[in-house]
């Protein structure tokens, strides 16, 4: 079972017009490593009488330990009551979790691409201590619908050191949005292709370009993945 551990919110300002930048400040090291996450207790209950519990990927340094950020994107009840919270209020929150990381300090050609609120493990793991190495080699590419108001760009840019390179996709569930990230993202393929790949956001999509990746060339282990919503199933042990 995981440990419930609390943390303090010192500060909470806009980030974009659906987002909000929150800090907080916990008691004792939260011990985190850039590309991983938390989950949040945002204290209201849900019919089937559990409560409301998120994720959100760290996006402060982890030369920090005391206080970190999270970046929320309001969708839903959950990020409503974040986006509510007033400095001062006090949150339960189990973790750090995941393995969004880079396996070793040998610089490598690295493509990030995210998709919608999935920005935010990316700009986690490029402030990784650890990221260092890769990042003069490293691209960055967001792709979200029209309209998605979240992490303005020259934030983005402050925070991560690199221009992100955008672009759009049809909204989520919509039928032509796998053919549609293909459409971006296999081109960063045809020359000088990157060594390692880190998705994040819509598993639904991002979960079958893994697998043509891995079809391309790109060995098991060198494409990670963060699914934030429409996890891929899980295949039922033998």
């Amino acid at each position: 079972m995981a440990t419930a551990r609390s943390a303090h919110l010192l500060a909470s300002a806009p980030l974009g017009a659906r987002g909000r930048l929150l800090t907080f400040e916990t008691p004792e090291p939260l011990g985190f490593v850039g590309g991983q996450y938390v989950i949040v207790d945002t204290g209201i209950e849900r019919e089937d009488g559990r409560r409301h519990k998120r994720a959100y990927s760290l996006v402060s340094t982890d030369r920090e330990q005391l206080r970190f950020q999270l970046a929320v994107y309001q969708h839903g009840p959950g990020s409503h009551v974040l986006h509510a919270a007033e400095p001062g209020a006090v949150f339960s929150f189990s973790g750090p979790w995941g393995s969004f990381l880079p396996e070793d300090s040998q610089p490598r050609r690295t493509l990030l691409i995210a998709t919608d609120s999935g920005i935010t493990a990316a700009v986690g793991l490029l402030r990784a201590r650890a990221f260092m190495p890769h990042h003069p080699m490293t691209r960055l590419v967001w792709l979200r619908p029209d309209g998605f108001d979240f992490f303005p760009l020259e934030t983005l840019r402050e925070r991560t050191g690199l221009v992100p390179e955008t672009g759009g996709l049809p909204p989520v569930g919509h039928p032509e949005r796998l053919e549609a990230l293909r459409a971006e993202v296999l081109p960063y393929f045809a020359s000088n292709a990157p060594e390692r790949v880190y998705l994040s956001g819509d598993g639904a999509v991002l979960a079958p370009l893994r697998t043509e990746l891995h079809g391309l060339g790109l060995a098991e282990g060198t494409v990670r993945l963060e699914s934030f919503f429409n996890p891929p199933v899980r295949k039922a042990a033998a």
